[in-house]
Order: C-alpha cells, then sequence, then structure tokens
C-alpha cells in the first residue's frame, strides 16, 4: 500500500491555480508557477526530469469535485 502523503501541508504555500512540479517520491515541491511549460522548465533545471505535475485548485469546491 503506497503511503499517504501529506499535501495540504506540502502545498501549502502554493498558490489557488498554479501548476506545481514535485519530486518524483513526491516529497517536495520542485516549482510552482501559472505557466506549465515553465514549471517543467524549472524542475527540469532542478534535476527533476520526470516530476509529478499537478494543479492546485483554484477553490475549496473544486478540490472535491
Amino acid at each position: 500500500m503506497p503511503a499517504v502523503r501529506e499535501w495540504p501541508k506540502l502545498l501549502a504555500n502554493v498558490p489557488k491555480g498554479a501548476w506545481v512540479a514535485l519530486s518524483h517520491d513526491e516529497e517536495k515541491v520542485i516549482a510552482f508557477g501559472p505557466d506549465l511549460r515553465e514549471v517543467l522548465e524549472r524542475a527540469k533545471q532542478a534535476g527533476e526530469n520526470d516530476p509529478i505535475v499537478i494543479r492546485v485548485p483554484q477553490s475549496e469546491a473544486a478540490a472535491l469535485l
């Protein structure tokens, strides 16, 4: 069974609506921002070639969908 991640804690400083590149082990935020391509480029520059990419919901209601 995979470990349960503390995503709310991990994403606490990420603005709503931002794209986020997480390390492959889901332990840290590598990059975030409004532009997906920029986030992927910054993750690659940081040495994370295969990040997990998510988008933080704009609202609490969207997170439940």
